[in-house]
């Protein structure tokens, strides 16, 4: 049946149904379960990144983006859901405004109160996940940062629902970009990738199909990391699903005589892609 670029229920089939949304690859990637060792490490990690300097630097960039739309934090109550170790909730909490943190992580929950503490705020945390949770309160500004929950349309509906004022949420605005992967393209013969699927492009649709309201903007991101040989070899099976390159033998082998060939002991990586972010606004 031919789609309708103006009907509601076929852009929310398209998300439900499409493979390549972002939560659809983790799971092929077996990431995104808080419940494993792997989980525990990539937590500390995170949180250690969240808190440098640069991490800071790019919280404040957002918060700083609907500041200059909201006015002014002090006093507003604000749902961050999938809150992390606290990475938006401390900087709203500093800012004046009183916090409720959804975070179903054990390790990322006590990390979250342990930073509250430390930066001498107080943010409400409730262990659970947004799917399980009921939420009879009504919040400022609903929250949501790369939020694995914003899986489909009647997860953002139910965030649009809880909010008052504003809704926030960031999403992937096209696929992961690796320049090593790019590369690995040509070696292995195969087609340039298109830009394929976007969950903020079914979100943007939605929310104009919906009536809503909102200001969004799409940047992209690269940062440029080392990386040693030995590691970049284990990493093609996860770089191929992510790229959705079959994962053959016959091409992981190629890719790795390619790699030994060309380089030594590390490699320079350009990593990233684009972000889309948008405030939705509720009053009239």
């Amino acid at each position: 049946m031919e789609k309708n670029l103006f009907n509601q229920s076929d852009w929310k089939s398209a998300w439900n149904d499409d493979p390549n949304t972002s939560l659809k690859i983790m799971q092929r990637l077996g990431q995104g379960n808080y419940q494993t060792e792997e989980f525990s490490k990539w937590a500390k990690s995170y949180d250690k990144n969240s808190f440098s300097k640069e991490g800071r630097q790019r919280s404040d960039r957002i918060v700083t983006w609907i500041n200059n739309q909201v006015t002014s934090f002090k006093g507003i109550s604000v749902l961050d859901i999938g809150a992390a170790s606290g990475v938006f909730s401390i900087p709203f909490a500093e800012k004046g405004a009183h916090v409720t943190a959804i975070e179903p992580s054990p390790d990322l929950a006590m990390m979250l109160e342990n930073n509250a503490t430390n930066y001498s705020v107080q943010v409400e945390v409730i262990q659970k996940t947004f799917e399980e949770i009921v939420i009879d309160t009504s919040y400022d500004l609903v929250f949501a940062s790369m939020c694995p929950a914003m899986k489909d349309w009647d997860m953002v509906e139910k965030a649009l629902s809880c909010a008052k004022k504003y809704f926030y949420t960031s999403m992937m605005a096209g696929p992961k970009e690796i320049d090593l992967m790019d590369e690995l393209l040509s070696i292995l013969e195969l087609k340039p990738r298109e830009i394929g699927s976007s969950d903020m492009a079914y979100l943007l649709q939605l929310l104009y199909l919906n009536g809503y309201s909102y200001q969004s903007l799409i940047e992209k991101h690269m940062n440029t990391v080392n990386i040693d040989l030995e590691n970049a070899i284990n990493k093609l099976p996860e770089w191929f699903i992510e790229y959705g390159i079959s994962v053959e033998e016959k091409l992981l082998r190629k890719s790795e005589e390619y790699l030994r060939k060309t380089y030594k002991d590390e490699i320079s990586l350009r990593m990233g892609g684009r972000f889309g972010k948008v405030l939705v606004h509720l009053e009239d």
